[in-house]
């Protein structure tokens, strides 16, 4: 077992067990100078070395049975830190770390399909780190990685794990509550796709410690370790919602619903920054010009879509894919011999994002649809690493560096060519390329399991991770597994679309499928109401300067409450509310049918109560709080007038 201790606080901060055995039944540090290649232990790599330098200390070299080498590496950046490799000669080894989280509260590594706040919640079993689409018929108790992912792991007292970016990985988390956080690098599938590439197997990581969550997070962005958006969305993408037609229909989307849609929104008074049209509305699969037998004239309802909405023209948008279309069989990745989706050619082609001749061809049609539509961006859906394993493709690469994550990240390098106003719809070390990451649709439920429990979690998850403009989809959601007799989604319930909006209100990015409009002239009235609010208080007040910060520093838009009071140990559990910025504390309403709720006050002096203008000492639980159903909790810290004006 690895153990790391901080002498300053004579206090054990991570504790780390592996099964390998001693080659010589004992432990027994050697010199390092001849023990192992150094070319290969490498460093991590930062965009400015300058800022970054590295220290290298070697504090334990040791070697195992099977002939695996380990070398510990301390590195001087400002922090304490060690750089722990491992590694063997023989490729057909697993190395097996697990870390102990079992005294502290861990965050990051990516979205997952049970978004639970702290990872010691949830229960990830043991599987390949890569990227993966959501779908719903594969629910279970046991959660997957999601489409946008990181090997970062952050605790709140200041522990950080950053995993070497590009290896054969695995990993589970709390796994049928072991408490553990637990990495494995081996060549199984789906990796042995390409481990004919490879000359050994390795595991590394870096392991840092500082006082508090909030200084690691912040030492990791100064360093360049961790990446972060640095370009804004243009600020009506920001201070108004997106409209879009994922929540009403995919599969048969036609030009009559995309009128209706806007008539719709037009007649409602509504504000709006841009239309995305998803779904099956090409020619064909990889051509993405619309399909003239169901959007008629498709040049000139652009046109007439921009210039309809006079006081405010609507910038229209449409989903991509990284497909090619059939006739482009030299630029996708060839299936596998004797595999069944060879000859298969209703299945997805995917674009060979390593291919320079199909990335020029990807990029031209796309620009063409770009200038000849007069669109105006596009939500780039899919790019998961998963999907060209399911497709059993042939990796044809001439070099070992190749990794199934890095389709993700090239397909994201892409997408950041269209400019400011494109989504992403997955991501892997793509904070750079990306503006807005899609972490949407969710299920048009209440729950963790992608409801709308999940909304805060994966919003703080996103942030630290290094994606502030984080979009959650759809308001109230989108039930994926439901249709009806005209084959669109059934609209999300009344109460949940309700209180769906009051959170998105406060959130970066919003996204409208189904109006307000179908619940009645109340819930129109009051979607008025927030989105003026969201404008006229929220986006000078609190949205702006956090985006700004978030592009020049790296911190998140919105903001777990330890983020803001990093020795409030309650604070560490709180996954229904959230700060906007520093100083907002927002704390929704997450359960049906509730007119009250719990709210936790950190531990502040004072707070005031917005909602019912009331003052509150902090470091306490306000139980059984009462809000209504076209009412949100919000507080701030405030100085009350009077003393008697505060509630114990």
């Amino acid at each position: 077992m690895l153990i790391f201790n901080d002498p300053d606080l004579d206090q054990k901060y991570l504790s780390i067990s592996f099964q390998h055995k001693l080659q010589n039944s004992r432990f027994k540090t050697t010199s390092c100078d001849d023990f192992i290649d150094k070319s290969k232990l490498g460093q991590f790599k930062h965009k400015d070395p300058d800022d970054f330098k590295l220290e290298w200390k070697p504090t334990i070299c040791q070697m195992f049975e099977n002939d695996i080498k380990l070398a510990v590496y301390e590195d001087h950046v400002g922090i304490k830190c060690h750089t722990v490799h491992w590694i063997s000669e023989n490729k057909e080894l697993e190395i097996v770390n697990c870390l102990d989280i079992s005294d502290d509260n861990w965050y990051g590594g990516g979205g997952l399909s049970i978004q639970r706040w702290p990872l010691n919640r949830v229960n990830v079993p043991l599987q390949p780190y890569i990227t993966r689409k959501f779908t719903p018929e594969a629910q279970t108790d046991e959660a997957n990685f999601d489409s946008f992912i990181e090997p970062f792991f952050i605790s709140a007292k200041g522990t950080v794990i950053l995993v070497e970016p590009y290896l054969p990985l695995f990993v589970s988390i709390n796994h049928n509550s072991n408490k553990k956080l637990c990495f494995k690098s081996s060549y199984q599938n789906p990796y042995n796709l390409h481990e004919s590439k490879a000359d050994s197997i390795s595991l590394k990581y870096k392991v840092c410690h500082d006082r508090r969550g909030r200084a690691a997070h912040w030492h990791f962005l100064e360093w360049k370790a961790l990446d972060h958006s640095t370009v804004a969305p243009p600020s009506e993408m920001l201070i108004k919602p997106i409209w879009s037609t994922r929540g009403i229909n995919t599969d048969n989307i036609k030009q009559s619903t995309v009128l209706s849609l806007v008539k719709s929104i037009k007649d409602s008074h509504l504000p709006y920054s841009q239309l995305i049209i998803d779904g099956n509305y090409s020619k064909s699969m990889g051509n993405f010009y619309f399909n003239e037998n169901t959007f008629r004239n498709s040049h000139q309802l652009i046109m007439e879509l921009r210039s309809d909405l006079v006081s405010d023209k609507l910038q229209v948008g449409t989903e991509v894919f990284p497909f090619v279309s059939e006739t482009k069989f030299a630029l996708q990745f060839k299936p596998r011999q004797n595999s069944n989706t060879q000859g298969n050619v209703s299945l997805p082609l995917h674009l060979n994002v390593f291919n320079k001749e199909a990335v020029t061809w990807y990029n031209k049609h796309l620009k063409s649809v770009y200038k000849e539509l007069t669109t105006r961006g596009f939500r780039f859906s899919g790019g998961h690493a998963f999907d060209i394993v399911q497709e059993d493709v042939h990796l044809d690469l001439q070099n070992s560096t190749f990794h199934l994550n890095k389709f993700t990240n090239h397909y994201a390098a892409i997408a950041s060519l269209f400019g400011e106003h494109c989504l992403i719809g997955s991501g892997y070390k793509s904070q750079n390329y990306t503006v807005i990451a899609d972490a949407g649709p969710m299920l048009a439920s209440w729950n963790h399991k992608k409801g709308l429990q999940s909304i805060i979690p994966t919003t703080l998850t996103y942030g630290l991770m290094g994606y502030p403009f984080v979009l959650t989809g759809p308001i109230g959601g989108v039930d994926m597994l439901g249709k009806l007799s005209n084959g669109n989604f059934p609209p999300p319930e009344k109460e949940l679309f309700i209180r769906w909006l009051q959170i998105a209100v406060f959130l970066p990015v919003m996204e409208f499928s189904n109006g307000p409009w179908l619940y009645g002239e109340e819930v129109v009235n009051y979607t008025k109401k927030m989105l003026v609010y969201r404008q006229s208080v929220l986006w000078p007040k609190y949205l702006d300067p956090a985006s700004s910060e978030a592009t020049e520093v790296g911190t998140p838009i919105a903001r777990p409450l330890w983020y803001i009071f990093p020795d409030d140990k309650t604070a560490q559990f709180i996954d229904c509310e959230f700060f906007l910025g520093n100083s907002l504390l927002v704390a929704p309403v997450m359960y049906a049918n509730a007119r009250h709720r719990d709210i936790y006050l950190p531990d502040a002096p004072w707070w005031r109560d917005q909602l019912h203008d009331q003052y509150y000492t902090g470091g306490q639980w306000l139980r059984n709080f009462p809000v209504d159903l076209y009412e949100i909790a919000t507080f701030v810290q405030e100085r009350p007038q009077k003393k008697t004006e505060i509630l114990k």
